[in-house]
């Protein structure tokens, strides 16, 4: 059973991406299906918050309850098209390379983005398990190329229940 296990999600690529499969994600069932098999050590979701939305904030008080831990940075503006986004790039990479730092043996990351790609290099450098989750439509060559794993979440049931 893999130890030192971090999962680390990318919360407003993973919500465009699912939206564009139509699938409204169970975060329960995510984490199960990401730590199948491990003893995860921490799973982080990101997210842009906007402190007027009420709905957003229940969603992120539930997740804190459920096992996530929640990072979230104000949502901003774009001056030049007007794009509501929040950048959390940064935040993502610091904190994959930080886990590395600190024992982390398995890193899994759930997003598309191939701004990621090159920290995965370097910390798949340093013999660390690389695995990448997401929708096969939005991800990015770059990373499933870096990728020791690819989890296609178009091939896993982690869609919510209609009720």
């Amino acid at each position: 059973m893999n130890t030192n296990v971090c999962i680390f999600v990318d919360g407003n690529n993973l919500f465009h991406s699912s939206m564009q499969a139509g699938i409204q994600i169970d975060y329960t069932k995510l984490l199960s299906t990401l730590s199948e098999n491990t003893n995860y050590t921490k799973a982080v979701f990101y997210t842009g918050a906007d402190e007027n939305a009420d709905k957003q904030r229940a969603f992120l008080h539930w997740m804190t309850r459920n096992g996530w831990r929640v990072v979230k940075k104000p949502v901003k503006t774009d001056s030049k098209d007007g794009s509501r986004r929040a950048h959390l790039e940064m935040e993502i990479a610091t904190d994959m390379l930080l886990s590395v730092l600190n024992g982390a043996k398995h890193i899994v990351l759930v997003s598309g983005d191939d701004d990621f790609a090159y920290t995965l290099g370097k910390i798949q450098d340093r013999d660390v398990r690389i695995t990448v989750a997401g929708y096969r439509n939005a991800m990015s060559n770059r990373l499933l190329d870096v990728a020791d794993e690819f989890v296609e979440l178009d091939q896993v049931d982690i869609a919510k229940n209609q009720d």
